[in-house]
């Protein structure tokens, strides 16, 4: 007997991306669906869904309502914040894990500063920390990767200062942990479009 496929809803906002990333998940065995539309909780059920994903050019707003609307269809299912040039791999470490929660770190956040940004986490058990800014310069779909951080931590609160100038053109900041476990923060709504 064969084990049916998990159901995957993918929510973004550029169609070329979205049906790339459908594709790549149905060439994999999942059975995904995506939409860019304004009203997913409308046009689908939580209840249908192993997974949901919501792309990074998702504004918060609309991110927030997604989520609690789903929880109310279906608070068994997994919600999950993706950024495309690693959703891949955000989506197959949650599958594999049954979960959405990080394991190996909490409360990460990125605040602006006067002069510099800061980037702050809290680490359960010690690890290789990758921190970098994704931009998009001019036109480019193709996201430039500037390191901040690639050191090995150990448990407790660590902040890690950027100059607000590699940040200038920034669209995402990507804390990776163990090369598995990814934690975002999205700088800016410039590159919905």
């Amino acid at each position: 007997m064969t084990s049916k496929p998990r159901r995957i809803l993918v929510i973004g906002r550029r169609a070329d991306v979205l049906q790339r990333g459908v594709a790549a998940l149905n060439h994999q065995g999942f059975a995904a669906v995506g939409t860019v539309g304004d009203s997913p909780d409308t046009e689908f059920h939580a209840g249908d869904f192993d997974l949901i994903t919501i792309g990074g050019g998702v504004d918060a707003a609309t991110r927030e309502r997604l989520r609690a609307r789903f929880k109310e269809q279906n608070k068994n299912v997994m919600l999950l914040d993706v950024y495309a040039p690693i959703a891949g791999q955000q989506i197959a470490r949650a599958l594999k894990r049954n979960s959405v929660e990080g394991e190996l770190a909490s409360a990460f956040s990125v605040t602006e500063g006067a002069d510099a940004f800061a980037a702050s986490v809290t680490i359960e058990v010690p690890c290789l920390l990758r921190l970098d800014i994704y931009s998009y310069r001019g036109s480019s779909l193709e996201p430039e990767i500037v390191r901040v951080a690639d050191a090995t931590v150990s448990p407790g609160a660590h902040v890690f200062k950027f100059e607000k100038e590699l940040a200038r053109d920034g669209f995402m900041v990507v804390l990776t942990l163990n090369d598995e476990e990814h934690h975002l923060h999205r700088l800016e709504e410039k590159r919905l479009s």
